[in-house]
């Protein structure tokens, strides 16, 4: 077997680094051509050229699927095997989550991420580390995430339903290793809710409590009417409707401590004596080898880059709900990326 010295093995680790957004866009491609959803829907591995004739392609180059095939079954992503004489392709275990129509597909994720627009921030990192800069979003697409968002109705859509896809991988650990914190509320006010996702599921799951997703206009407008949830338009900025618990779902990352500081404080005022506010965010690691610290810090970087936010350490967290007036705070570690921190105002 043949066996990398130190300085090889140093330069195929650079050299994997240069090249890892190829896997990136060969995974959009699968999702694009469907791969996973015909394989599923086959019920059993396909031969190459039966897998040709369900794309939506006019005509297909059978070396060239076979060439993405075979990086696809590198990846791990899908599987080959020899049956009957003949190579055929199946799904792993990972492919499952780019089959597309259950509640675990991150297929609206990858579309967002890998869109065009939304890789363009990337060419800016170096110019956002400036002093005044405004984020590598804000350079290269000339305003920030959020009116972008507005002024786009087909990737405000986008949007949404990746926020959407995150949302339904946390709300299944939120409600069934969280009923502790959802216990003796009557109301709760999902703020930065989106199309109201986890709100519903709160709700299905604790039908006592009355839930509302509270969000800008664009975002309201573009939501499901769900029976369960009521929502309402407004400026979280300005102020909150009351509530006995507010939630704050991947809302604070999204930006800086001044701003962090001005949403906890409007919270805290439309929260009654007993409530509190829920805050479901990642708690960065200070070890570098925990698992998930890398997932988690792609997730910093990504709010470097997009909103000017930032993922935080128990430490900052509690400087920021201590700043913001609260006299106490719980984190609870679930089954996902994100903790649950509940932050008491009195």
């Amino acid at each position: 077997m043949e066996t990398l010295n130190g300085d090889q093995s140093a330069q195929a680790m650079v050299w994997k680094f240069i090249s890892g957004f190829a896997d990136s866009f060969v995974v959009r491609c699968a999702v694009e051509l469907r791969l996973a959803d015909i394989i599923h829907s086959h019920g059993r591995p396909i031969s190459l050229s039966d897998l040709s004739s369900f794309l939506t392609l006019p005509s297909v180059d059978l070396d060239r699927l076979y060439r993405i095939m075979r990086y696809l079954v590198q990846m791990d992503l899908f599987t080959k095997e020899t049956l009957d004489g003949e190579e055929r392709y199946g799904l792993s275990p990972a492919a499952k989550y780019l089959v597309t129509g259950w509640d675990k597909s991150i297929v609206p994720a990858l579309l967002f991420i890998t869109d065009k627009d939304m890789m363009a921030p990337h060419y800016y990192i170096k110019e956002s580390l400036r002093l005044g800069e405004p984020t590598a979003f804000e350079r290269a697409l000339g305003k920030s995430i959020w009116e972008y968002m507005g002024e786009h109705p087909e990737k405000n859509k986008l949007f949404n339903s990746a926020m959407a896809c995150d949302s339904r991988l946390l709300n299944s650990a939120l409600v069934s290793e969280c009923p502790d914190v959802f216990a003796g509320i009557g109301s709760l006010i999902d703020v930065g809710g989106g199309t109201g996702t986890a709100a519903r599921a709160i709700s299905q799951a604790f039908p006592e409590i009355k839930c509302t997703v509270f969000d800008l206009p664009h975002v309201i407008a573009d939501s499901p009417d769900y029976p369960e949830v009521t929502r309402v338009q407004g400026d979280m900025f300005k102020s909150i409707p009351s509530a006995d618990a507010i939630l704050l779902k991947g809302i604070l990352h999204d930006w800086d401590d001044e701003e962090s500081l001005t949403i906890l404080k409007k919270c805290k005022e439309a929260v009654p004596r007993g409530g509190k506010v829920i805050i479901v965010d990642i708690v960065l690691d200070t070890e570098p080898d925990r698992p998930q610290t890398h997932l988690k810090q792609c997730m910093d970087l990504d709010m470097l880059m997009n909103t000017g936010g930032k993922e935080r350490t128990e430490a900052e967290w509690k400087k920021l709900i201590y700043d913001a007036g609260f006299k106490g705070y719980e984190i609870k570690h679930i089954s996902a990326i994100q903790s649950v921190i509940e932050a008491y105002p009195n």
